[in-house]
């Protein structure tokens, strides 16, 4: 029923589009980009990618029109998985979790915690709540284990609340249990943030490098 309705309400037009959008800030943004390759982001932090190649990284997303999948990212904003989208675009390095309960053949985790790195080195960590992901490669495990692991982030539509986009982790190698104090505290990616912001203000930020700090420890 779902996927009827979803075909009968498709945009096939830049007018459609316009059309929805023309009470809004969004009208201009798409007037100037639409079918070009510009990846925009607005004051708010939402990204808009205009580049219909795009579209063929996200699983489920054969059967949108162009307008649909710009209008569906408008409509996800910066509701998705901020961690995970950060190792979708940058270089993810490790996966740990502990595994809060089993489904058919899905797995989910209670928390999920991330370390990846920037592209100019600096490494970043942060965490995602009840991550669900296929039993395959973690078929030996049980409810309470705490494992560490290597995957592949991927962008999909999610329908449980509407067509919105967000990410999530597939195909896991090097699956092995690990001692719940390896997992980073609370306390430790607090801390992380405060750095970041501490960066981002920081007068040298523009010509760090962001693998260590250029200012003496001391000032």
């Amino acid at each position: 029923m779902y996927h009827l309705l979803m075909e009968e309400n498709k945009m096939k037009t830049k007018k459609e589009l316009l059309k929805k959008y023309e009470e809004t800030e969004y009208y201009e943004v798409i007037k100037e980009n639409y079918g070009s390759k510009v990846n925009y982001q607005t004051y708010e932090g939402i990204i808009i990618n205009f580049d219909k190649d795009a579209m063929k990284d996200i699983v489920g997303a054969k059967k949108l029109t162009y307008e649909d999948f710009i209008d569906i990212q408008i409509q996800t904003g910066k509701d998705y998985r901020g961690a995970l989208m950060l190792c979708y675009y940058y270089c993810p390095i490790e996966f740990k979790g502990e595994v809060e309960t089993f489904r058919k053949n899905t797995v989910c985790f209670k928390r999920i915690y991330v370390d990846g790195m920037y592209f100019d080195g600096k490494m970043f960590k942060g965490k995602e709540e009840h991550v669900w992901m296929s039993t395959n490669g973690f078929d030996k495990l049980n409810k309470g284990d705490f494992v560490s692991f290597f995957a592949e982030p991927y962008l999909y539509i999610k329908t449980s609340n509407g067509k919105k986009l967000d990410f999530g982790l597939r195909n896991p190698q090097q699956v092995k249990k690990i001692e719940k104090y390896e997992l980073p505290t609370d306390k430790e990616l607090m801390i992380q943030e405060v750095d970041d912001i501490i960066c981002e203000n920081c007068y040298l930020y523009e010509h760090c490098s962001r693998t260590y700090c250029m200012q003496a420890k001391n000032t």
